[in-house]
């Protein structure tokens, strides 16, 4: 199979148009139509659905993408593998995250990295949540992905790269004190971010023990959650990087008891990373050894 056909392939897959994929190729739409064409003859099956002016995949075109991806990663590895005897210069490091892990630690980890290697390009993947990124690695559209959960997979390396606590941030002027528990809660008010989030997961267990709490904001937009705090309205379960801030700006943290803690977890394929990936990990693992990561 030509490589620049899996590469048009690949790209109308993920941008849903002929179009669209042709402009983020710089090619021609109808170069990259007549190559599809030719990896349909030579697939013997039809790849996409044409439906209205988009395209959809076809079965055996669910079947092939996985393995495109692996193809064009495979190449990519080795081109990279070839800049890598003439040293680090350059390169992208193609990343998974869930929104949550994206603001922290990820983004400290990416501002660290750069500091040391300002040749290298990052590029984030948005993950609803772990599952997806680690999703997005084993199907090589990423090399590296930061989850929250332990994962079990022989295609994967995975190092604890730190450890979170979850903490109760409210408004100024609420109670203060030492660790509470999730029964002191009853009768508070809480923003919540959506299902499949850990601090959404608390939240429903404590209502499943009979504490009773009531959700009066749910967002997606994690950003948005200490200034709602901030404003006064209800109180939130946040990780201790973003509750310490949170303090710092006139919010009441609180432990909670027992405490609440869990790994972030970094992984990748167990295969040969790429000369730039295989930096920002080895750099990960030492910044989660380093007091800000632990702050």
């Amino acid at each position: 199979m030509d490589v620049r056909f899996l590469e048009y392939f690949v790209a109308a897959s993920e941008r849903g148009t002929f179009t669209a994929a042709a402009e983020a190729l710089h090619v021609t739409q109808p170069s990259l139509s007549e190559g599809i064409r030719r990896l349909e003859t030579e697939a013997g099956a039809p790849l996409f659905h044409r439906v209205g002016k988009g395209v959809v995949l076809t079965d055996p075109g669910l079947t092939l993408l996985p393995r495109a991806r692996h193809i064009l990663q495979e190449i990519k590895e080795a081109r990279d593998a070839l800049v890598a005897l003439r040293g680090l210069h350059g390169g992208v490091v193609r990343i998974a995250a869930p929104p949550g892990l994206t603001v922290d630690p990820l983004a400290p980890l990416i501002g660290s990295f750069r500091r040391e290697h300002p040749e290298v390009t990052i590029a984030l993947s948005p993950s609803e949540d772990g599952s997806k990124a680690t999703e997005a690695v084993l199907s090589a559209e990423c090399e590296i992905a930061l989850v929250d959960r332990a994962v079990t997979s022989s295609e994967l390396v995975a190092h604890t790269f730190i450890s979170n606590q979850i903490m109760l941030v409210s408004p100024p002027g609420s109670p203060a004190g030492g660790p509470i528990t999730l029964a002191d809660l009853s009768g508070r008010s809480f923003i919540s971010g959506f299902p499949g989030t850990r601090t959404r997961a608390l939240l429903d267990r404590a209502l499943e023990h009979g504490v009773r709490l009531s959700v009066v904001v749910e967002t997606p937009h994690r950003e948005a959650i200490v200034p709602l705090i901030l404003e006064g309205v209800a109180s939130a379960f946040l990780t201790e990087s973003v509750a310490k801030d949170a303090a710092r700006r006139g919010a009441v943290v609180r432990d909670i008891s027992p405490a609440e803690r869990y790994d972030v977890h970094l992984i990748h394929r167990s295969k040969p990373l790429t000369r730039a990936a295989l930096a920002f990990v080895e750099h990960a693992l030492a910044f989660s050894s380093s007091p800000r990561a632990g702050s």
